[in-house]
């Protein structure tokens, strides 16, 4: 899963760099970095969703209902900045707000700023706990 998500970033740099995007090569690097440990995190949390359901027609609404709230807060689309502050607030009540701030600050290099620690740790806590909870319920199996 990673991979994939890594390869896709990768991918949509390059074609940001075709247009146009200017960032430093180690802020590039950060950026896929972050992601791809997000992506490792989402992806066990996913699989912890999918074997709690037991229903495959199920797993897919709940995700949608997860997600979609999840991205929109996370300022990907909308910097939070520019949101109405009960949003704003909200946002910082989920993990990929801090990944989504520390990419941008490292796309622009702004090493030194909070996000990229913050988006670190989380990008370090996140996975941590979701692989430990999907071989958990992994192991656990129907039980």
């Amino acid at each position: 899963m990673a991979v994939v998500v890594a390869f896709q970033g990768v991918l949509l740099v390059a074609a940001g760099l075709a247009l146009g995007l200017r960032a430093p090569v180690g802020g590039i690097a950060v950026g896929l970095l972050l992601v791809a440990a997000l992506a490792v995190g989402v992806a066990s949390l996913s699989y912890v969703l999918a074997m709690r359901t037991r229903a495959e027609d199920a797993f897919a609404p709940l995700l949608s209902a997860v997600t979609l709230p999840l991205m929109l807060l996370s300022g990907i689309l909308l910097p939070m900045g520019l949101a109405p502050r009960r949003l704003d607030v909200l946002s910082r009540l989920t993990p990929f707000r801090y990944v989504v701030d520390a990419a941008r600050a490292a796309f622009l290099g702004d090493y030194a700023a909070a996000a990229p620690a913050e988006g670190a740790l989380v990008t370090v806590v996140l996975p941590a706990v979701s692989v430990t909870l999907g071989a958990r319920r992994f192991r656990a199996g129907d039980t």
